[in-house]
C-alpha cells in the first residue's frame, strides 16, 4: 500500500523523527516495546470500508491477527504478556487504559522492517479504527 488508510490517525503513529531516532540511535539487541491501549467503544473505520461494523476492542483484534499472520516472518515478534488494565493505582485517573502489551522484537532492525511491510500497513486499518490513543515505549529487551 503507497498510500495511508482514509481513517489514517497520525496521534497513534510515529513520527518521521521518532523513526529516524529509532533506526539512527536506537539501542543494539532485542528492544521490547511496551503498548498501552485505550480503545474506542465503536470501531471507526473509513466509510464504504469492506469491513463489518465492530467494537474497538474486536478491530484491534482484527489488527493483532494480522500483525502476527501477515508480518510474523518479518518482525519475528514475540508477545510476552497481554492483559486488561482495571485501574490506575498512581498516576493521571483520567489517563486510563483497556489494555497492556509487551512485545520483544529481536533488534529495532527487525521492528523497522515490519513497519516498512506491506501487508503490516494494509493491516493498519483496523488499528486506526480500534485505537482511541495509544502510548508506545520502547526498552531494551
Amino acid at each position: 500500500m503507497t498510500f495511508r488508510p482514509a481513517n489514517f490517525d497520525p496521534s497513534i503513529d510515529p513520527t518521521a523523527d521518532q523513526v529516524r531516532a529509532l533506526r539512527d540511535a536506537g539501542p543494539d539487541g532485542p528492544v521490547v516495546m511496551l503498548n498501552l491501549l485505550k480503545f474506542r467503544e465503536q470501531a471507526n473505520y473509513p466509510e464504504g470500508s469492506p469491513h463489518a461494523p465492530c467494537s474497538g476492542p474486536e478491530a484491534y483484534r482484527r489488527y493483532q491477527t494480522a500483525f502476527v499472520e501477515t508480518v510474523g516472518d518479518v518482525s519475528h515478534a514475540e508477545v510476552v504478556w497481554e492483559g486488561k488494565i482495571d485501574r490506575p493505582f498512581i498516576g493521571d485517573a483520567s489517563q486510563d487504559w483497556d489494555k497492556c502489551l509487551l512485545v520483544r522484537y529481536p533488534s529495532r532492525q527487525h521492528f523497522l522492517a515490519m513497519m516498512a511491510n506491506d501487508a503490516y500497513r494494509e493491516a493498519l486499518v483496523h488499528r486506526y479504527a480500534g485505537l482511541e490513543r495509544t502510548i508506545l515505549l520502547q526498552m531494551q529487551g
